[in-house]
């Protein structure tokens, strides 16, 4: 099927999610979520597959890779509210090599009741893959400022690196580098937020494709980061 839009009720199921996420207030509600939410999640990632695939972009677009699972793992967290209360949509940069890292860098969408976006890049890395990530860019800095440095990058992922950030140079690099502020970045992430009524249409895979042919130089520049150190 045809990717349509998301029903403009997925604002209500999540706005009242939030007010009462137990097990009693789902289940009444979860026809509502298989059909609206979850069904309509699949159509929208078959399609993105095939757009991908059309214009030679190297992501994922797969209902088994792509889709969050609603219920929270909460074996290890304080909070033990057992449902999400956003959705999500993941697709990870395979490369142009056809590899898929453990850790891939990738686009992703994101709808919530206080703020949808679409971010890129890649979120919370490990320690080895955060090394790896700032050898490459203490040695192609220019490069990666020359990417999110464009103006079409600038554009449509106009929000960047805001994550956690370390208060001094990271152990091994030199404190007097040229993109100094770029090595103390524990997190490697772009986003733009988007306005809500987006997602209730067909045009939410044209602005998806739209990013994710602006952004696959930068996911490019993290996937050759990790696998050449």
């Amino acid at each position: 099927m045809v990717f349509k839009g998301f029903s403009k009720d997925i604002y209500w199921f999540f706005s009242e999610l939030k007010k009462n996420n137990n097990k009693e207030w789902f289940y009444e509600n979860k026809s509502f979520y298989e059909k609206e939410i979850k069904e309509v999640s699949k159509q929208l990632v078959q399609e993105m597959s095939q757009r991908f695939a059309s214009i030679g972009l190297p992501f994922i677009a797969d209902p088994k890779v792509s889709l969050f699972r609603i219920n929270r793992d909460i074996r290890f967290s304080l909070n033990k509210d057992p449902y999400k209360t956003n959705l999500g949509i993941y697709f990870p940069y395979i490369s142009k090599m056809g590899e898929r890292l453990p850790e891939s860098p990738g686009l992703y969408y994101h709808f919530d009741p206080d703020e949808s976006f679409i971010g890129g890049g890649i979120h919370m890395p490990t320690s080895q893959t955060l090394r790896s990530l700032r050898i490459k860019i203490a040695s192609d800095w220019e490069e990666l400022l020359d990417i999110i440095n464009d103006k079409n990058f600038k554009r449509e992922f106009p929000n960047e690196f805001f994550g956690e950030k370390l208060k001094r140079v990271p152990r091994g690099f030199d404190e007097n580098h040229p993109a100094v502020e770029l090595l103390k970045l524990k997190e490697f992430t772009v986003w733009v937020d988007i306005n809500h009524n987006e997602s209730y249409t067909k045009n939410l895979p044209d602005i998806l494709e739209r990013k994710a042919y602006v952004i696959a130089p930068f996911l490019e520049f993290l996937h050759q980061s990790i696998i050449s150190n």
